[in-house]
C-alpha cells in the first residue's frame, strides 16, 4: 500500500511538472520549426529571421527529380510574418535528357493566433503567391501563376508531448505560361497536409499525410503521399529534418527523400 501511494505521488508530481514546463516553455521550444509539406505553426517573432535550406530527391518510374530550395521567413511582428521560397536548382529528366536550372519561387504572408481558447490551441491564416520562373517545357517548373490561401490548425495534447496539425487550402491558377502540346494545362486544386508530432529524444517524430486534387476542376490528378520524418533539434535555434515521402496514388512520386537544415537569427532568443 505504501509503495502504491509513493508511485501515485510520483506520477502526480511528474504530471504537474510536465504541465508547468509546457506552460512556461515557448511554442518555439515545444514544437518543430519546420515540417515537410505542412507549415509549422511556430511563428517568427518581431525582427526574427528563419532560414531553411532543403535538399530533395523524388523518383517516379524512370523519372528522377532533384531540388535545392531556400526558404526565408521574417517576423514583421510577433503575429505577422512574410516569407519566400526559391527553388535555386532543379534537375530532372522529365522531358527526356537531364535538364538543370532554376525552378519556381513563391512569396507569402501569415498571421498567427498563438493561443485560441487555451495554451495548446493555435490557428493561423496564410496567403502565398507562386511565380513560374522555371521552364515548364524542360520540367523545371509548373508553369503557373498561383494564389494560395490556407488555414493552419494545431492542437497540442498531453501538455505539449504530442501535436496534431493541419495546413489546408486551395491553389488558384491565375495564369499559365506557354506549354508543349503534350503537357497538361495546370488546374486549380485543393490540398491538405495533416499529421501527428510526438516528442522523441532531442527532437520529434512526425507523420504527415499529404493530399491534393484537381479532379473537381477538370484535372485528372489526385496526389496522396505518406511521409515519416524526424526533426532533430541540433541547438536551441537550429534543426535538422530527415524525411521519406512515399507516394500512394499513380500520379504521385513513388518515393523520395529530403533533408532540411533550419536556423534562426535575431529576435529574442529563448
Amino acid at each position: 500500500m505504501r509503495k502504491a501511494l509513493v508511485m501515485l505521488l510520483l506520477l502526480l508530481f511528474s504530471a504537474e511538472k510536465l504541465e508547468t514546463y509546457a506552460q512556461q516553455a515557448s511554442l518555439e521550444q515545444r514544437q518543430p520549426l519546420e515540417l515537410v509539406f505542412a507549415d509549422s505553426i511556430v511563428p517568427q517573432d518581431r525582427h526574427e529571421m528563419m532560414l531553411v535550406t532543403g535538399g530533395w530527391y523524388f523518383r517516379h518510374r524512370n523519372v528522377g527529380s532533384a531540388l535545392l530550395t531556400q526558404k526565408v521567413e521574417w517576423g514583421i511582428s510577433n503575429e505577422l510574418q512574410v516569407s519566400t521560397v526559391v527553388n535555386l536548382i532543379r534537375s530532372t529528366n522529365l522531358s527526356g535528357p537531364m535538364k538543370t536550372g532554376m525552378g519556381d519561387f513563391e512569396v507569402g504572408a501569415r498571421y498567427t493566433w498563438e493561443k485560441v481558447g487555451s495554451e495548446f490551441t493555435h490557428v493561423a491564416i496564410a496567403l502565398d503567391a507562386g511565380f513560374p520562373t522555371g521552364d515548364p517545357r524542360a520540367g523545371l517548373g509548373e508553369g503557373a501563376y498561383t494564389i494560395s490561401p490556407s488555414l493552419l490548425l494545431s492542437r497540442e495534447l498531453r501538455q505539449g508531448k504530442f501535436q496534431v496539425f493541419s495546413t489546408s487550402g486551395m491553389e488558384f491558377v491565375v495564369k499559365h505560361r506557354r506549354l508543349d502540346p503534350s503537357q497538361d494545362v495546370p488546374h486549380t486544386n485543393t490540398f491538405s497536409n495533416s499529421g501527428l508530432v510526438g516528442r522523441a529524444g532531442h527532437g520529434w517524430i512526425v507523420g504527415e499525410v499529404s493530399v491534393s486534387s484537381d479532379r473537381w476542376n477538370g484535372g485528372s490528378e489526385t496526389k496522396l503521399s505518406l511521409t515519416p520524418s524526424y526533426v532533430w533539434r541540433v541547438a536551441k535555434r537550429s534543426e535538422l529534418l530527415f524525411g521519406l515521402p512515399i507516394g500512394v496514388t499513380s500520379s504521385t512520386d513513388r518515393v523520395g527523400m529530403l533533408v532540411k537544415f533550419t536556423f534562426e537569427l535575431g529576435g529574442k532568443p529563448e
